[in-house]
Order: structure tokens, then sequence, then C-alpha cells
């Protein structure tokens, strides 16, 4: 409601053809941004500096992890979604057009090195960030295989494949949880390694953590639970 005193605005109408609206390099941000925040509230750029990331190695770890959740693709992939899709580069500031697939293979190397301090603080963080108490452990593995002979991956040995693929190179990953759902840790081994075998580095790297935390009762595979792993 305008008082009296002031003068009435004139209308300004327009017409629009909406046929005639074009897009051009048009950008997502919801996902990025949804992600970007919880990577924040995380603190898990101010790590990645403590590590020894410099300040164009923390965009590009940025983009490396976002990608993994946003678009969960090789490194070419993400990339090319990073290039022509994502508008990432805008919520952080950084120009992401200029850099190559080559950096982004690079900081990859990078965030593998650094893994046991990555997955230690980010389970650090969520414990406290969510009251988090270790009653209960979920340890499991699985495998998966390469197309092609994976000469130059020393891990790559063939074994059982779960996906029906022994005639493929395997590896291993095995994933530690806590009981909503968080990974405690992780490992990639051989792709002919007995499961069983892994469960006792398991429990000795687990032991290595806070003292204080309560001993968890164990869910795990009935592959794993053989009668030694049981005692």
């Amino acid at each position: 409601r305008q008082r009296d005193h002031q003068p009435k605005e004139e209308s300004d109408i327009r017409e629009v053809d909406v046929n005639s609206i074009e897009m051009s390099r048009h950008r997502s941000v919801g996902c990025e941004h949804l992600t970007l925040e919880a990577l924040r509230s995380l603190k898990l750029d101010k790590k990645l500096a403590e590590l020894g990331f410099s300040a164009p190695q923390v965009a590009l770890a940025i983009v490396s992890i976002i990608g993994s959740a946003c678009f969960p693709a090789s490194e070419l992939a993400t990339f090319e979604w990073l290039q022509e899709r994502s508008g990432l580069g805008e919520l952080i500031d950084f120009d992401y057009e200029n850099t190559s697939l080559y950096k982004l293979y690079k900081i990859s190397d990078k965030l593998i090195q650094k893994k046991k301090e990555i997955e230690e603080h980010l389970y650090e963080q969520e414990r406290s960030l969510f009251s988090l108490h270790e009653t209960i452990t979920l340890y499991d593995l699985t495998n998966t295989y390469f197309e092609g002979r994976a000469l130059s991956n020393p891990l790559a040995k063939e074994g059982h494949s779960k996906e029906k693929r022994s005639d493929c190179p395997l590896v291993t990953l095995e994933l530690v949880l806590d009981s909503i759902g968080f990974p405690k840790r992780s490992q990639i081994y051989e792709g002919s390694i007995s499961e069983p075998k892994t469960f006792s580095e398991m429990i000795m790297t687990m032991q290595k953590g806070d003292a204080n935390i309560i001993k968890p009762s164990i869910i795990m595979d009935a592959g794993i639970a053989t009668e030694e792993n049981i005692k």
C-alpha cells in the first residue's frame, strides 16, 4: 500500500516470445551445492590443506570427490561433466575450464595416497556431528573386474568374481561400516585374496584406534565367519 505523498509508479509491461528464448552455457548447481556444504561441514577442505594440498589441488580434489557423488563415473567422464554441465566452478570461484584431465588423474593419485588420514578424519567428524556410538561394526568384502589384462596393476589377479567375470583380472574391496552406514575404513586387496584371511588384519587395525571406544559387535558375511575368525 502506497502512502499518499509517494508518487505512483507507472506500469512497465513487456511481452516475450518464449519460442525465441535460447539457453547458453547452462549449468547444474543443486547436487554440487548440497555436496559442497556437506564437505565443508566435515571440514574436509581444511583437512586436505593440512595434508599438504595446495589451493588449486584442494579445488581439484573437491571436484574429484563431488563428481563421484553427483556424477559417478571415470575421471574422463567426470572431466567432461565438469567442463560441459556443472556449475561447481562458480560455487567455489575456481576456473575449471582451464584445467586438464591429466591434473584430475594426478589428484586422484594424491587422494589415494592420503586415504588413511582422510578416512580417519571423516569418521571422527561424523562421530562428533551425529554423536555416534560404536556398538555395531559391519564388515564385508566384494570384488570388481578389469576389462583387459591390467598388467600395470599389481593388485589385479585372477580369482572368483562375484560379478561372474572370473575370466578377467580382479581386485577385492574391503569396507568397514558402523551401524548407521558411515564408512570407518576401506582397503583394496589382490583379487585372489582369501576373504577370511583379511579379518584379523581388520581387527588389529581397528584396535589401534581410540582406546576409549567400546568394543563393538561385528556383523560379517558367512563366508568370512570361519571357525577361526569367530574364535
